[in-house]
């Protein structure tokens, strides 16, 4: 078997580089194309109807940490010489935007990182997981903190 496209999605705010070295590895070992994929869910505006200054700063500085994140991933691939992609999800649904991703871009392998979470967080995740499981139709590894 060969992985010929090998993403990562890192769908919980709350993360380890474990995923991320795992996908450098099994790029490495296939001679794979990687992607990283940060995703984030849309805050809601504090009122219905509009966004606040608040609300688009808070937005603001989520989205600067994260593509922090992803330069510092991209630099650390570059450096082994393993062609690697970006992106930053910005959704509503995160489970439909990386299904959606995952068969846009015939992506082969998909590994989804998975750490200690609350309860509440848990069940939120655990139906990302399954939703993603299910309907990807692709390769995909959950890597859980030992």
């Amino acid at each position: 078997m060969t992985f010929h496209k090998v993403a990562v999605a890192i769908i919980t705010p709350t993360h380890t580089k474990k995923s991320f070295e795992l996908g450098l590895e099994m790029a490495k070992k296939f001679d794979s194309e990687l992607t990283v994929i940060e995703c984030m869910y849309k805050t809601p505006p504090k009122f219905y109807f509009f966004e606040t200054k608040s609300d688009k700063k808070t937005t603001q500085n989520q989205i600067t940490k994260l593509k922090a994140e992803l330069e510092n991933w991209k630099a650390v691939a570059q450096k082994q010489g393993i062609p690697i992609k970006t992106k930053l999800a910005l959704t509503d649904n995160i489970s439909h935007w990386v299904v959606d991703y995952v068969k846009e871009n015939k992506i082969d392998l998909l590994i989804v990182d998975y750490p200690k979470l609350s309860m509440e967080e848990i069940t939120l995740f655990d139906d990302i997981i399954s939703i993603i499981h299910h309907k990807s139709h692709c390769h995909l590894l959950t890597t859980k903190p030992s």
